[in-house]
């Protein structure tokens, strides 16, 4: 579809409320200072987004355009940004940092006492354009896949969390075949991990990630049988990227003595953990959250160096068809870890 400059109206699809999406006409934004116009190619369904869509975030407040991990075409620019030319095809981090708070100060903008997050702050790539600080745009090259490049976020993520916990050579559990969970799994074996568990509830998605080359197991995955695969070295790290209260106490009980439990996953809040164990283990907890401007443009280098693979576990959609996708995966009626949308209606889809 293309951009209908008489009316200058676009598509979106808008949450409304707990299980409510619904289609609007909006007017196509105009860059203000600094801004970038986005023409979105390809956005991705983050799990984030379906507790948004359940009701169950607290920082979603309807109405609101979702989406933030998408790859499109600059449209427009503003007249002070340089750099940047329309037709450009870029990803966008984002997550919109002040940059002179005290936690910027440090290096940490995902812990940015100001942040904005497009998306949830302001309105995000649920539509055919969306409006994102240039500053935060990151060039692609012409030929590479949109839905490819639209995982630029969540392996951002991804990269983040393996950072924290992980060394060279060492071996890892992983909780979770979804989005995260598989490209945790990529990410990990880009930086050198040696064996790599997933524990993952799906069938399906177990075959997904042992297509990846993980080893996968049910969650009835017990310490014996985990002694049985690592043997006497064990698993010093384990990334949980479900986040509930079976996947978090039972990663204490198979990490290492000593070993690190990597929080990713969103899935439950209050949780009750076996402390004594930990304190008598000195197992160290430890919270990631989204990602810095370094893993960000290391999760794009990755990519358009074809260091990470999509395939089977991905599929698409276009906008209409995206509260009934939405629906099928809050009741685990698919089995795609994965679903992408062309808010223009072009490219492959199921």
């Amino acid at each position: 579809m293309k951009r209908n400059e008489g009316f200058g109206l676009m598509k979106a699809l808008v949450y409304i409320g707990p299980q409510e999406l619904e289609m609007h006409d909006k007017e196509i934004p105009e860059p203000r200072a600094a801004e970038a116009i986005i023409r979105v190619a390809s956005v991705g369904i983050c799990g984030s987004e379906l507790e948004g869509y359940m009701g169950h975030s607290s920082v979603r407040t309807p109405p609101l355009v979702m989406g933030h991990e998408f790859c499109g075409i600059v449209d427009q620019l503003a007249p002070d940004v340089t750099g940047l030319h329309a037709g450009d095809k870029v990803v966008a981090n984002p997550l919109i940092a002040c940059g002179s708070c005290d936690r910027c100060r440090l290096g940490k903008p995902n812990l940015c006492r100001n942040r904005q997050i497009v998306g949830i702050h302001r309105p995000g790539a649920f539509a055919e354009y969306v409006a994102v600080p240039a500053a935060n745009l990151y060039p692609v090259p012409a030929s590479m896949d949109t839905d490819l490049a639209s995982l630029a976020e969540p392996l951002a993520v991804c990269l983040h969390a393996v950072k924290i916990g992980l060394r060279p050579f060492q071996n890892l559990i992983i909780y979770g075949a979804g989005p995260i969970g598989l490209l945790t799994l990529q990410a990990a074996q880009a930086m050198g991990a040696q064996r790599v568990l997933v524990i993952e509830k799906q069938l399906e998605r177990r075959a997904f990630a042992k297509q990846l080359g993980a080893e996968t197991a049910a969650p009835d995955m017990t310490l014996e049988a985990s002694r049985t695969l690592f043997g006497q070295h064990g698993v010093d790290t384990i990334i949980d990227c479900v986040g509930v209260q079976p996947t978090r106490e039972q990663a204490m009980q198979l990490v290492n003595p000593g070993g690190t439990v990597v929080m990713v996953g969103l899935g439950q809040d209050l949780t009750k953990l076996p402390l004594n164990h930990l304190v008598r283990q000195e197992v160290a907890i430890i919270g990631s959250y989204t990602y810095s401007d370094e893993d960000f443009g290391q999760a794009v280098s990755l990519l358009t160096n074809g260091k990470i693979s999509g395939g089977d576990w991905m599929t698409a959609c276009h906008l209409p068809s995206a509260p009934a996708v939405f629906a099928a995966l809050t009741e685990g009626r698919t089995k795609f870890s994965k679903y992408i949308i062309h808010p223009h209606g072009e490219g492959r889809q199921p």
